[in-house]
């Protein structure tokens, strides 16, 4: 019989002991990501309501543009209140050999990614970022682009916070 075979062992793992992710204490992301979420609502909006007054301008009939107008009056309320459940259900946590990010309200999805599976991680601020004094945490692993995260909404010092973190763990699991 073959040496290495006769030391292989296969356990099988008991799920009830593994740690459970649902019980973590998670981080919420600053209220200020809310704002930068409205004002992107807002732009958007305001050119479909241009929109709208250029169908108006050329006679649209008055009844189809009362029609239009609701239907985006809607959508601006449900964006709007879409934004602030969103902002709602966004959370962050490091923990020892991991890291996690929840997000969603309706289409809960929850990601947890080994540290000796992170490449790197960057920080990243857009026009509106600066202005709201915001950054997102980009977090890059091995084996493809399918479960990378970002974190957005969080305060600059917490970002490089995270991010100097997340390099410790993976130096740390390369030596």
């Amino acid at each position: 019989m073959d040496p290495i075979a006769k030391d292989f062992n296969n356990e099988q793992i008991d799920l009830a002991s593994l740690p459970k992710y649902e019980s973590v204490a998670f981080s919420s992301v600053s209220s200020k990501y809310l704002i930068k979420m409205n004002i992107q609502t807002g732009i958007f909006m305001l050119v479909l309501f241009i929109a709208l007054g250029v169908f108006w301008f050329f006679q649209l009939n008055p009844f189809q543009s009362g029609l239009i107008f609701s239907v985006l009056l809607i959508a601006f309320i449900f964006r709007f209140w879409n934004n602030y459940k969103l902002l709602q259900s966004l959370g962050y946590a490091i923990r020892g050999k991991d890291i996690i990010y929840r997000r969603g309200f309706i289409f809960n999805k929850t990601t947890v990614i080994p540290f000796n599976r992170v490449q790197h991680a960057s920080i990243s601020r857009g026009v509106w970022d600066k202005v709201l004094g915001i950054s997102s945490l980009n977090v890059f692993t091995a084996g493809g682009s399918g479960s990378d995260i970002t974190i957005p909404g969080l305060e600059p010092e917490m970002a490089i916070q995270l991010k100097e973190a997340i390099a410790v763990k993976i130096s740390n699991d390369e030596s």
